[in-house]
């Protein structure tokens, strides 16, 4: 009866031991698997980054290459260059601002515009940008689209007819 015990304990002690090693296993396979490839709205993300990064250090003609071919149609280069430099550090009295980036939230179904073309899969990503200008300090709240256009993420905003008031 002893020996049975003892057998059976011995039993139930390897199965504990190789159930440990497997949750262990997989546990170091999820962080690694997490650590060596990011999601797509961590990619989207990414991309938003570096398009407000650039705007926050003046580059706007090098968030103007990041943004989507139905942005690009909208602005001019030259054009969107100069607007930006014009309406933030001339006419606001800042050279540079702070920004929060929100959460991405896949979207579908959104066209730039009410005749544009449908986008498909989409991140939404609210961004915040906080400016200390000569008229006070104030933030400027925008929601921010950002998609795969050619295996590359591109940047948009949309524009929705004015609402009546």
């Amino acid at each position: 009866m002893l020996l049975r015990r003892r057998a059976a304990s011995a039993y139930v002690r390897k199965l504990l031991y190789f159930a440990i090693l497997c949750g262990l296993l997989w546990l170091l396979w999820m962080g690694l698997r997490g650590v060596m490839s990011t999601g797509e709205g961590d990619q989207a993300v990414e991309a938003l980054n570096e398009f407000y990064t650039m705007e926050q250090s003046g580059n706007f003609g090098g968030s103007w290459e990041l943004f989507h071919s139905q942005m690009k149609k909208k602005f001019e280069k030259s054009t969107y260059v100069q607007q930006r430099a014009h309406v933030f550090m001339q006419d606001m009295g800042t050279d540079t601002f702070t920004f929060e980036l929100g959460e991405p939230q896949v979207e579908y179904d959104i066209r730039t515009d009410p005749n544009g073309e449908d986008l498909g899969k989409v991140y939404r990503i609210t961004v915040t940008q906080h400016y200390k200008t000569r008229f006070g300090n104030f933030d400027i709240v925008q929601p921010c689209y950002v998609t795969q256009e050619d295996e590359e993420w591109r940047v948009l905003w949309i524009y929705k007819e004015k609402e009546q008031t």
